[in-house]
């Protein structure tokens, strides 16, 4: 109603100022004002009803307006119109624009599909071949280069599939051991390069399962064990799993109080991204995504020069 009243302003200021000005002459002439007064009643009532029914109307038309059904509301006159015709084009201009980039990002992902798909083909290649390199220390480093390699062009993909809207989620029981040793024989060859000793023991969790989707657990857990071997120079990182989570604990370089508050932020690399020139501050940006996504979550509990501690949660509290 306060939004109506401002809008039909000038109208009553100009309807009372016109009011005034018969009054003042009527005055000054010596004419009777009953006669006013009685004009100005029966105006007064006739404006309270066209207003109510103009009230009624422009109600009707910015409910309309705000649920976006612009082709229901009828211009009343040409500026109306005009205004009814940009906004259309407007909205035509943003449905193509978004058509375009809808129809650029799918072209985008089958490149980086197939790109994909084309890398990882001299990768194995190259894995066999260094498989018969016959120094251990060359081997070794060259085995987790080739790991490190294959963690980039997924992460890619994954980056590409979290930042579209397609739900191509599989959500299972999943045995919680089997995700670790899937894993941990994955980035074998990384702690072996680093001599990162492991202590997990499958016994202690046999028979836990979550309800959730394996291929996104599975590459965040990787991207976690991946960063406990990157940020640690020697010791041991433990993995512990729990009807709850899956406890990642690394005895590495740890994480400044100050850079907590921001890891997952997309692109933050923090001061040991800063030292690491290879950093891209997008791994922990993709691990909360992808956690989030099935409905999980994942904390960070870290100090400088003990450690990090990761619990990617199944189901978020």
């Amino acid at each position: 109603m306060s939004n109506y009243l401002k809008l039909r302003l000038p109208f009553i200021l100009w309807w009372l100022s016109l009011e005034l000005l018969l009054f003042c002459v009527m005055f000054l002439y010596g004419m009777p004002l009953l006669p006013l007064g009685h004009f100005t009643l029966i105006v007064a009532v006739a404006v309270v009803i066209v207003g109510v029914i103009d009230f009624s109307r422009q109600k009707h038309k910015h409910r309309l307006l705000t649920e976006n059904h612009l082709e229901m509301v009828e211009p009343q006159n040409y500026i109306e119109q005009d205004y009814h015709d940009i906004v259309e084009k407007c909205q035509m201009d943003a449905c193509m624009a978004r058509d375009k980039a809808s129809s650029d990002y799918n072209d985008m992902i089958e490149y980086f599909t197939v790109w994909a798909h084309q890398v990882k083909t001299p990768l194995a290649g190259l894995s066999l071949t260094v498989q018969n390199i016959d120094d251990d220390t060359l081997r070794q480093t060259l085995q987790s280069e080739l790991v490190r390699t294959e963690e980039y062009v997924d992460m890619v993909m994954n980056y590409l599939r979290l930042q579209s809207n397609d739900s191509d989620y599989v959500f299972n029981p999943v045995e919680v051991n089997d995700v670790v040793r899937q894993e941990v024989r994955r980035m074998r060859t990384l702690f072996m390069s680093k001599k990162i000793g492991l202590s997990f023991d499958p016994e202690v969790s046999e028979g836990i399962k979550a309800v959730t989707d394996r291929r996104w657990l599975e590459f965040a857990l990787g991207q976690i064990l991946a960063n406990a071997v990157k940020y640690s120079k020697s010791g041991v990182v433990s993995i512990n799993v729990t009807p709850e989570f899956i406890e990642v604990k690394d005895q590495g370089i740890g994480i400044s109080e100050e850079d907590l508050p921001r890891i997952f932020e997309k692109g933050y690399t923090g001061y040991n991204g800063r030292s690491d020139k290879k950093s891209t501050g997008i791994g922990l940006y993709l691990v909360k995504k992808a956690m989030a996504s099935i409905g999980g979550d994942i904390t960070i509990t870290s100090k400088i020069g003990e450690g990090t501690c990761v619990r990617l949660l199944y189901k978020k509290d």
